[in-house]
């Protein structure tokens, strides 16, 4: 019984790792870092969106943070969104 708890145990520990490991859009967050919700999300100023540029986008929309980011569209129409967590 004890062998396949351990066994269990371990399998899980390895789907985790690979799926925290994956790509952003299906990460899985297990650290506290990688939270990012709440805030305000503007339209970004132009398609070169980057933190750095949000965090402009955000300070001149009164918003003022060091965790801004870019949140890419989900359709390629749309605008990217600076957003603004506190």
């Amino acid at each position: 019984m004890a062998r396949i708890v351990h066994y269990l145990m371990a399998t899980s520990f390895v789907v985790l790792v690979m799926i925290y490991s994956n790509s952003p859009s299906c990460q899985a967050c297990l650290l506290p870092y990688c939270l990012r919700v709440g805030g305000p999300c503007f339209k970004a100023r132009n398609n070169i969106c980057t933190d750095d540029s949000c965090m402009i986008d955000c300070e001149a929309n009164r918003h003022f943070t060091y965790n801004a980011y870019c949140k890419k569209p989900k359709r390629s129409q749309e605008p990217y969104k600076c957003c603004c967590p506190k």
